[in-house]
This record gives C-alpha cells, sequence and structure tokens, in this order.
C-alpha cells in the first residue's frame, strides 16, 4: 500500500487537493478518485519493481498518442514536470503513479436497448479499429510493452486429472497460436483487455480505458477477447446454442464498425473463434495457476465451470460461443 507521504507528493506533482481524494479499489493497481478544478480524474498507484517503470510509460505515451489521434479514451494527464507518469520509491519499494481524466457515461446493461445491441457492438467495433490502424503509425518509445507469449505454469497441482485436461487444452491453444506469423496488418500494440467493463457509454459514445493489460499481440486476439466477454456477459440466454448465435451476431456488428478503420483479411478473421477458445481456457488460470491444491477454497460457481469445461474438452468441443464460421 502506498503511504500517505507517498499520497501528498502524488497530490502536489499532479497539483490537486489531498482532501478529495477517495480511495476506489486495490487489485493489480491501487486506484484512487480526486477532484481538480470541479473536474473528476483517476489516480493509479501501481507498486512493481524500477525496472518495469518503462513499462508503464510505454502505456501511457501509446494512450496519450491514440487520444491525439481521434479514439476516445482516458487521456493520461500530466504532472507539473510535463510528464505522463510520476516514480516514487520508499523502504526498497517502488511506485509508479499515474492519473487519467475519468471516462464519461456508465458501464453496459444488456437490458437496456440504449446500453447494448447493435449500435455499442459497432461503436465498439470502431474504436478498436481506430486503435489498430494507428497502431500501426505508433512510433513507441525505448522501452516498449511486452510482447504475447506463452503462459509459464508449473503449479504442479495443476498436473493430474480435470486440472490436467485444462491445462493440456491450454498448451494446445497456445501451440496454435505460436505458429501464427507476426505481421504489421495483423500484429501490433493492442488493448488485450477491451472487455464491457473497460469502456463507458455516453450519449451512444464509447471511451475506453485501462490499458494495463496491453501488449503486442494479434489484431485477431483483441478482436476475440471483446467476443469472448460479450458472450459471457451479454448474451440474451445461457445455453450453448444461444451463446453461438449470439456470438455470431455480435462479431457480424463489431466487424462492421471494426473495418471501417482497420482492414483484416480473411484468413485472420476466421482465426478469431481460435483466439476466444483461448481467451475461455485462459480464464481458468486466472485463479488456478497460484492454486494450493485445495479444493475447499473453491466456490460453487468455479467447481461447475471447471466441470463443464472438462466435459466440453473431453468432448472434443470448444467453448460456448466459439463453434462458429466467419467468413
Amino acid at each position: 500500500m502506498a503511504s500517505q507521504k507517498i499520497l501528498n507528493k502524488a497530490a502536489a506533482l499532479f497539483a490537486f487537493d489531498i482532501n478529495s481524494l477517495e480511495f476506489i479499489s486495490k487489485s493489480t493497481n491501487e486506484v484512487f478518485r480526486f477532484t481538480k478544478k470541479n473536474e473528476a480524474f483517476i489516480l493509479r498507484i501501481t507498486e512493481k519493481s524500477y525496472a518495469y517503470v518503462g513499462k508503464i510509460k510505454a502505456e501511457v505515451d501509446w494512450i496519450d498518442y491514440l487520444v491525439h489521434n481521434g479514439v476516445r479514451a482516458s487521456l493520461p494527464i500530466k504532472t507539473i514536470d510535463n510528464e505522463l507518469t510520476a516514480v516514487y520509491e520508499e523502504y526498497e519499494k517502488c511506485f509508479i503513479v499515474t492519473a487519467f481524466q475519468i471516462a464519461p457515461g456508465r458501464f453496459f446493461d444488456k437490458d437496456d436497448p440504449h446500453l447494448w445491441g447493435t449500435f455499442i457492438f459497432r461503436q465498439w467495433g470502431e474504436t478498436m479499429g481506430k486503435m489498430h490502424m494507428l497502431s500501426k503509425s505508433y512510433l513507441p518509445l525505448e522501452t516498449k510493452r511486452d510482447e504475447w507469449r506463452k503462459s509459464e505454469i508449473a503449479n504442479p497441482y495443476l498436473q493430474q486429472g480435470k486440472y490436467r485436461v485444462l491445462l493440456e487444452r491450454l498448451k494446445s491453444l497456445e501451440t496454435r497460436i505460436m505458429t501464427l506469423p507476426r505481421e504489421g496488418n495483423s500484429y501490433g500494440l493492442i488493448h488485450n483487455d477491451f472487455h464491457p467493463y473497460n469502456f463507458h457509454i455516453d450519449q451512444k459514445m464509447i471511451t475506453v480505458f485501462d490499458f494495463d493489460d496491453s501488449i503486442y499481440g494479434w489484431f485477431s486476439l483483441d478482436i476475440a477477447i471483446a467476443a469472448t466477454h460479450a458472450v459471457w456477459w451479454g448474451a440474451p440466454k445461457e445455453n450453448r446454442q444461444f451463446k453461438n448465435e449470439f456470438a455470431k451476431k455480435f462479431l457480424n456488428e463489431f466487424l462492421e464498425g471494426y473495418l471501417k478503420y482497420n482492414h483484416l483479411n480473411e484468413y485472420w478473421i476466421k482465426q478469431i473463434p481460435l483466439f476466444m477458445d483461448y481467451r475461455n481456457i485462459c480464464s481458468f488460470f486466472w485463479w488456478l495457476s497460484s492454486w494450493d491444491g485445495d479444493e475447499s477454497k473453491f466456490n460453487d460457481f468455479q467447481r461447475s465451470a471447471i466441470a463443464d469445461a472438462v466435459k466440453l474438452i473431453e468432448n472434443g468441443q470448444t467453448f460456448d460461443g466459439c463453434e462458429i464460421a466467419l467468413n
């Protein structure tokens, strides 16, 4: 946790009243809200090694480039020293501080036609299409964001039974993905987590935020992540048939918006279901990779999800929503 001393320094450097600071959440980062000249902002504090400073500078530099070239994203704001980051070291720990404008509007609501449906899907696609188009012309800083790479999971509790089934599926998909070419028209700097809880909707306009998972990866992967989460949280019914039908409909609308700004050839469009299947299996390892072998720590949802996934894999099927063909 960042100390009060660091919070005071951040307030001075980003020129806001420390008394306006409100804690929001802590997961990968500590996130706060503050007010400056009657406008709300986000303060983000990341505790990492000093070697990671360049990665965060690369993240906010890219966001700044996107916004200044027409993408609606939460703009990073500068310190009084005209920097996009501030770095503090305390008790041999490194705290990297950034601040952003708050995205206007609210999250999606699948039961509200103004906040979910065709228009939103196309807007979402247009926003990502612009980002990928600009990714091709963006000149990165000396320290770049990481490249996509295979998982490194050495948890011994995952080497047996149903957990091994999941792990082998992950490895199999990653092996297929590793064979894909990395070329300028299909591979570049991507958001890597552009799901419905990482954008706000205001008067039918989308503003994207949370770029801290951004990497160099396939544009099809970025699209697949959006589609996978759209199916998880936005499909009208829970059965497999409806999820597959919804995925096809979503992607048709999304790609109509996307292709206005960035061309993606037929080969790469056809890879989207593969990347969707990959995103689905990855979701299990967000909590399994560090699991200590105690099954009593799983909640009912996790137990059910594991059982359902193993059944699909053993039957030679993809995850719900991935059983589609795209032209």
